[in-house]
């Protein structure tokens, strides 16, 4: 019994990763997650757009990633709204909505910066292996 109680009081010490008391309070927490991960993706491809250009690669080269780049968005907005038709009916939908759009997006960063920010020899990176995702709320 002591040990359920120690147990509880742990648990509830614990500070939620996205604090709010509502929805809309918990969403405005994530969506500030989102945003961040955006920020984050937006400097890994630029940083991969200048390593591009500095390199001189080829006007294919360059029309390709950037055809990548808008085709990664199209792929996040579908699949993310298909999360958001399957959770249509309840108040969770919005955040089920963009940790599926930080998921993927921390994803493609991670993407982004193996393919056009490492070196194959003992280079360092342009810049630092993204951070995993955060935690969810």
């Amino acid at each position: 019994m002591i040990l359920a109680v120690l147990a509880a009081a742990t648990v509830a010490a614990a500070p939620p990763t996205c604090p709010g008391d509502n929805t809309p309070e918990i969403n405005r927490c994530a969506e500030v997650r989102l945003d961040k991960t955006d920020d984050t993706l937006a400097r890994y491809v630029a940083a991969a757009r200048k390593r591009l250009k500095d390199d001189s690669a080829s006007a294919a080269t360059l029309t390709a990633f950037d055809k990548a780049e808008v085709a990664f968005g199209a792929y996040r907005d579908a699949e993310c709204e298909a999360v958001y038709q399957d959770w249509i009916e309840g108040t969770i939908r919005t955040l089920m909505d963009i940790n599926c759009r930080i998921d993927l997006t921390v994803r493609h960063t991670h993407v982004v910066w193996a393919n056009w920010l490492t070196y194959m020899d003992s280079t360092p990176p342009i810049l630092p292996e993204p951070p995993d995702a955060p935690p969810r709320p």
